[in-house]
């Protein structure tokens, strides 16, 4: 029975993972970038590739978004100069890079275990709530995983055979992961591999095996003329970025530094719930092994210590954020694939061979509950999603002349507009500001709430007809046309008008 039923199940497995992949495409088309945190990944690439200017990331123009490296963005900005301006080709990176991950951790688990565990751990991986949301969404995470991911597998294969290829990688995807989040790649990659090399005492093999002179260098090739360069071209950012976002945001709850947003302030040890979250469904498949006590089958001891790197490779991420009261849920995103490799592994040793056709099955149960999800997210998207996209759409249906001005009555910036518009939204709340805005002689747009209306002028108002209405999370915006502004402005030259 083990002969046939190896294939089938092996071949169930591919045909589930392309489905995950599929429905990930999916969504990447249907659901338009939402505010905050991806529309204004996807609005910084774009300026990117308006200005032309590769080195500073611009959080509005002029103004250099200090936050993040640029690797994200360079790779966003990139595939948009590819493929267009819009939000698939904005996302595609994040889908490569996670199906980059899946990849690595096929080929790792294959090469040390078996065909069965790398089939599972890629699985696991590929079904798990925050790695499929997070591939096809623009974000720093998926780089910073990817580049994490690199360089412990590479540090494995450097440890356990004798490549000469892979004690390079291992740089590599440091000098990657400096670009891709800064020196916190560096934290989450080395505390597994110190911890490891501590508990086994592989001082002199880690010195030995890797070329830390030669590949230290290569690191600073890859990331250093980056910051450098972003220092020279906006003197504070290091100050900022170094002491900032990776000193002050991790040991201050309510950090008010922020330039670009606010502190997301959390109770300490938050991680591990979002660890839980991260992982479903797979977060219950540790309930099934406590329910089979002495049914782990044994396993011909390898002294190479596989299940410990995976177990540190899993809990050393969430143990460092357990530290820090200022977190959000991708955070746990880099311990992904060691934590697919672990389960996969205690799934292997405690199952049935009959049990096997279970996994695929269950990973295609978390694919049918996200279609389910996408369904009901298309038939209330106006009521959960923070998007722009139908007032853009009205917008432009309206034919706008190239030189009117597109404005925004609010307090905080929808990133989805600026970016769908092509940079030309613009957004204030000062009523001066507003003023000058809206004084040219073309036909000006503005899009303001409804329940805002008595925040302007009733003179102000009765410049503009209503073009369309749009609800973005159960709230009503309507879109605005300015009406006689050339009769208007003549008049209020000749004083008829105050």
């Amino acid at each position: 029975m083990e002969p046939t039923t190896q294939p089938q199940w092996h071949r169930t497995a591919l045909y589930v993972l392309l489905g995950l992949l599929i429905l990930r495409l999916v969504l990447m088309a249907v659901i338009p970038l939402t505010d905050t945190t991806e529309a204004r990944y996807s609005e910084i690439a774009r300026k990117m590739l308006e200005t032309d200017n590769w080195v500073t990331l611009f959080h509005d123009y002029g103004v250099p978004f200090w936050a993040k490296p640029p690797l994200s963005t360079w790779l966003s900005a990139a595939a948009m100069k590819i493929f267009g301006l819009h939000q698939m080709a904005a996302r595609l990176p994040a889908l490569l890079l996670s199906i980059g991950v899946i990849a690595l951790t096929f080929r790792l688990a294959w090469r040390h275990s078996s065909k069965d565990v790398a089939v599972a751990a890629a699985l696991i991986l590929a079904s798990s709530l925050l790695f499929f949301i997070a591939a096809g969404t623009v974000m720093t995470d998926p780089a910073l995983m990817f580049c994490v991911s690199l360089s412990q597998i590479a540090f494995w294969y450097s440890m356990t055979s004798n490549s000469r290829v892979w004690p390079y990688l291992f740089f590599v995807g440091l000098g990657l992961g400096l670009l891709a989040k800064g020196p916190l790649a560096l934290v989450l990659t080395g505390l597994p591999i110190f911890f490891w090399t501590l508990i086994r005492n592989q001082w002199l093999g880690l010195w030995q095996r890797l070329p830390w002179i030669k590949g230290s260098l290569l690191m600073l090739a890859i990331a250093l003329p980056w910051y450098i360069l972003a220092e020279i071209r906006t003197p504070g950012f290091l100050d900022y970025f170094i002491m900032g976002e990776h000193v002050a945001r991790f040991l201050d709850p309510g950090w008010n530094g922020d330039k670009y947003g606010f502190a997301h302030r959390t109770a300490h040890g938050m991680i591990w719930l979002f660890v839980i979250a991260a992982i479903f469904p797979w977060s219950l498949l540790p309930l099934w092994l406590l329910r089979r006590p002495g049914k782990l089958r044994a396993k011909p001891p390898r002294n190479d210590g596989w299940m410990l790197y995976l177990c540190l490779w899993t809990l050393l991420t969430p143990v460092f954020f357990t530290m820090s009261g200022n977190i959000i849920f991708p955070y746990p995103q880099p311990m992904l694939p060691g934590c697919a490799l672990l389960l996969a592994e205690l799934w292997n040793r405690s199952r049935k061979p009959d049990q096997r056709v279970m996994l695929p099955w269950v990973a295609a149960a978390t694919g049918g509950l996200f279609l389910v999800l996408l369904v009901v997210n298309s038939a209330t998207a106006d009521r959960y999603l923070s998007t722009q996209l139908a007032v853009i759409n009205a917008w432009n249906q309206d034919h706008p002349a190239t030189s009117s001005k597109l404005v925004y009555w609010s307090k905080s910036r929808a990133f989805s507009a600026e970016f769908y518009s092509r940079g030309r939204a613009q957004t204030t709340h000062d009523l001066d500001t507003l003023t000058q805005l809206i004084a040219s002689p073309t036909q000006d747009y503005l899009v303001i709430r409804q329940k805002d209306l008595d925040e302007l002028p009733g003179d102000l108002l009765k410049q503009f007809a209503q073009v369309a209405d749009s609800s973005v999370k159960q709230e009503q915006l309507l879109l605005l046309k300015q009406i006689d502004t050339v009769t208007q402005q003549a008049a209020r030259s000749q004083g008829v008008v105050p």
